[in-house]
């Protein structure tokens, strides 16, 4: 009788081998997204955690070892946008006490009489 005591022995035979890629490849991509983070914001630091979770079910010398495993990572930070309150409770863009640089005015014929001379 061959008896199995190693945990990594367990693992690689769980879910007939298939297992051990299955969560090899969850870690890769929990760490492929936690690089991607830190190279956006080199100046921050960003966990994640990848969880095995192994159910066990003995009955009459037998057991039954169920497997689910997931993983965490942090929300991607999302970027904030600023709006001015205008008197009636609507938002705009635009700061209600500044003047748009760029829309046309008309000018007076007398400002431009003074600007000829």
């Amino acid at each position: 009788m061959k008896k199995i005591r190693d945990f990594s022995q367990i693992v690689g035979l769980l879910e007939n081998g298939q297992l051990n890629p299955a969560l090899s490849g969850e870690v890769g991509d929990t760490l492929a997204k936690l690089t991607e983070m830190s190279d956006e914001n080199p100046h921050a630091t960003f966990k994640g955690s990848t969880t095995l979770k192994l159910a066990f079910a003995v009955k009459d010398g037998m057991v039954t070892i169920g497997v689910d495993f997931s993983s965490t990572t942090p929300k991607r930070p999302r970027k904030n946008s600023v709006f001015w309150v205008v008197e009636d409770g609507a938002l705009s863009t635009e700061h209600p006490r500044q003047h748009d640089m760029f829309t046309t005015r008309a000018v007076s014929s007398t400002e431009g009489e003074r600007q000829a001379q």
